[in-house]
């Protein structure tokens, strides 16, 4: 199985399902923001934004249409990012039912591993918004590529993707 989601043929939709049978379609916009903001030299500060897209009510699958790319206003460091306000204000400019379903940030290695703190942003990200939607996808672009991940608000649970 693949994990990692290589950069390479940005232009193409990518395909990715979960352990548990869900589905998620990845636009080339998004795959190139993943890329643009990849930190690939040794002065490379994390970058992140929110993911904006919806999950079709009859399939129950996913689409990241579009993401916010890093503002002035965010918090960043080599190792750690704190994401502003402005990302919620661009959300408000998508009307229904495109919206957040997931955040996305980078990690200067090649093949990312979500850190503890990722994995508790992630619960908290996910109880707050139990009531909007049945998971959220969470994206770490590393340098080689990105890794995905899928988190259930009924159950907690966490799911990566592979590659279809």
């Amino acid at each position: 199985m693949i994990y990692v989601v290589t950069y390479e043929n940005r232009s193409a939709i990518k395909k990715v399902i979960f352990e548990n049978g869900v589905l998620l379609d990845i636009m080339p916009d998004v795959q190139e923001i993943l890329h643009k903001h990849r930190q690939d030299s040794g002065r490379s500060s994390e970058a992140g934004g929110i993911l904006v897209g919806y999950e079709n009510a009859n399939t129950g699958s996913f689409t990241i249409s579009n993401a916010t790319e890093p503002q002035v206003t965010d918090i960043r460091t080599r190792i750690s990012l704190f994401l502003s306000g402005q990302h919620r204000l661009i959300l408000q400019n998508y009307d229904p039912p495109y919206g957040y379903i997931g955040t996305w940030h980078t990690h200067p290695s090649g093949m990312p591993i979500p850190s503890s703190t990722d994995l508790k942003d992630w619960k908290k990200c996910i109880k707050h918004n139990r009531e909007s939607t049945t998971a959220l996808v969470f994206i770490i672009a590393g340098t080689m590529g990105f890794r995905v991940w899928l988190y259930e608000s009924s159950s907690y649970s966490l799911y990566e993707g592979t590659v279809l």
